[in-house]
């Protein structure tokens, strides 16, 4: 029994906090229009016994103390007794309950999607804002799972969360109206209620662990699966499919399992509670008749009170028991937006980048852990200018390139921008400066212009043009029958490697950036277009301050500045 208290108090502790942090205004209100609703019910109920008095004839010179009680408070509000209004009252308070129930439930459908929207939001403004080391710990179906099912999981949490504080509201005005009539009435029907859902809780535990697995089962299936159609290419290629399908297949009967036994609690629920209410019922008709002789028009009006009062502890453990199913998704919603927010990238920077001379690192050292990558590097990147990095893979080229763009710290040694120490200098300035093409070209599944506009309605058509053109992927878009509405594909798979580079490129050099990163972004390009592609950039070298992380001659021999990263130190190699 005490185990089942705690239970018990658990449960309902998670609901209030769940329907709470909606925010203080909507559930006050919601709180206020379920309170006018029982009153109004309870008004209604009260006109009953009057009414069935004088429709039975049975008047009495000694009424007992409910009748003299009903009777008293419609003479103080100057209501006749007569049936013809005592009925209209009745259906009146009925009628003006359901109504104010209805814009009450109606409210809390907005509150439901909006918890939805909430969480979403504030899930996706985390995630844009984290820092970068954040995304490379975490698998991406890990967020995507979040936004999609756990967010509507979530909502229904709140759902249920608010159909409990309504049957709760409507138990207490049926216990205090209950009370009126009787202290007798009052006692049982608490104590009815209270053995049936103390009865039951064991349920509601089943249907939230059963719950807490679906969460977790469902995370694990999407984050593999978004994993898995990642890298489908390769996996078909080598027939390893088949294999990764049985893994899904386990997953996907656990998953089953658990929704399966939600289902079967839930319906236990609903069919242990009814013939529980059944017996204790007809316990309470045997004992007012036969030990408490009560007439029978009072014994009419006490049944349908305790019948409601009962009726809403079950409907209590019922909404329980399905928010119990969803609310683990809502705590896992809660957890990534909290443990992502904790990862907000800092940007305190006020000054604004120029880079009318160049970028330097000064005495520069970072590891990666226990891992030292760069010990105490120093050199310069003319501002104009086309510099190359080199060395082999490991080396920490792109580690500079990321220590350029704010996406480390350096452990010691500054990172400058025109003399200004880079965390004195406003990162969002900084990057919107800078254009940058990454070794592992990521395009959306959309058309070639929106992949390098990324949806900026600023940019015209012929400045798209004009980028493709200099990335030498004009020839392909041109003679692609859609032209710059052609469809690439997901992640860009309609198109081959090196014209998905390309097109990467194009997307950096469209907004006309001060600084353009190429981390080996012509590595999977034929000689004679990586030529091509090197002769323009060549071009632009006066507009545009250029860094090169790669392996390949053409971009050593196009440089004007050329570097090399080995053992944790960078020198610069000179020119003849």
């Amino acid at each position: 029994m005490f185990k089942n208290l705690i239970r018990l108090f658990s449960a309902y502790t998670s609901i209030f906090k769940i329907f709470f942090a909606a925010g203080f205004l909507q559930p006050i209100t919601v709180l206020i229009c379920l309170v006018l609703a029982g009153l109004f019910e309870s008004i209604g109920l009260m006109s009953l016994l009057p009414s069935i008095v004088i429709a039975s004839g049975q008047t009495s010179s000694d009424p007992s103390s409910i009748e003299k009680m009903t009777t008293q408070i419609f003479m103080w509000l100057g209501i006749p007794l007569e049936i013809e209004i005592l009925l209209g009252i009745f259906v009146l308070g009925i009628v003006l309950k359901s109504i104010l129930t209805m814009i009450t439930l109606n409210y809390v459908g907005y509150t439901v999607a909006s918890v939805a929207t909430n969480l979403r939001l504030s899930l996706i403004d985390c995630l844009l804002n984290a820092k970068w080391s954040y995304y490379s710990r975490q698998p991406i179906g890990r967020f995507a799972n979040a936004i999609g099912g756990e967010a509507g999981r979530a909502s229904e949490a709140y759902s249920s969360a608010a159909s409990v504080m309504n049957m709760l509201i409507q138990t207490i005005i049926y216990a205090l109206l209950a009370l009126a009539v009787s202290w007798k009435l009052a006692l049982t029907s608490l104590l009815i209620g209270g053995i049936i859902s103390l009865s039951l809780v064991k349920l509601t535990q089943l249907t939230r662990e059963a719950g807490r697995k679906q969460t977790k089962k469902t995370r694990s299936l999407v984050t593999k699966l978004t994993d898995f159609l990642v890298g489908i290419k390769a996996i078909k290629a080598m027939a390893k499919h088949i294999r990764l399908g049985q893994l899904f297949s386990a997953d996907t009967y656990s998953l089953n399992k658990s929704l399966r036994h939600q289902v079967l609690y839930k319906y236990a629920t609903k069919n242990i509670q009814e013939p529980l209410t059944a017996l204790f019922l007809a316990l309470f008709f045997y004992g007012a008749a036969k030990l408490w002789q009560i007439p029978l028009t009072e014994l009419i009006v006490m049944g349908i009170i305790m019948s409601k009062t009962i009726n809403t502890f079950g409907k209590i453990q019922q909404s329980l028991q399905l928010a119990s199913a969803s609310e683990s998704a809502y705590w896992s919603m809660q957890k990534v937006i909290k443990e992502a927010k904790s990862q907000i990238e800092i940007n305190s920077g006020k000054y604004l980048p120029k880079l009318e001379e160049s970028l330097k690192f000064n005495n520069v050292s970072f590891s990666y852990g226990p891992k030292k990558v760069l010990h105490e590097i120093s050199l310069m990147i003319p501002a104009g200018k086309i510099t190359a990095i080199t060395g082999v893979s490991g080396a920490g080229k792109t580690t500079i390139a990321d220590l350029l763009l704010g996406f480390h710290l350096p452990e010691s040694g500054q990172v400058l921008i025109d003399d200004t120490p880079l965390d004195l200098i406003n990162l969002h300035a900084w990057r919107s400066m800078i254009g940058y093409v990454p070794q592992e070209v990521i395009l959306f599944h959309d058309s070639i212009i929106n992949n390098i506009t990324l949806g900026e309605s600023k940019f015209t058509r012929h400045e798209v043009e004009e980028a493709i053109k200099a990335a030498g992927v004009w020839d392909y878009v041109y003679n692609s029958p859609e032209g710059l509405d052609t469809i690439v594909g997901e992640r860009g798979t309609l198109m081959s490697g090196g014209q998905r580079q390309r097109i990467a490129i194009a997307r950096a050099l469209v907004h006309k950036p001060k600084l353009l990163i190429l981390d080996e972004a012509t590595s999977a390009l034929d000689p004679e277009t990586e030529a091509s592609i090197c002769k323009n950039i060549r071009a632009l070298s006066g507009d545009f301050t250029i860094l090169a992380i790669t392996h390949q001659p053409a971009w050593v021999q196009t440089s004007d500045v050329v570097y090399h990263v080995a053992q944790q130190q960078v020198t610069e190699i000179k020119r003849k």
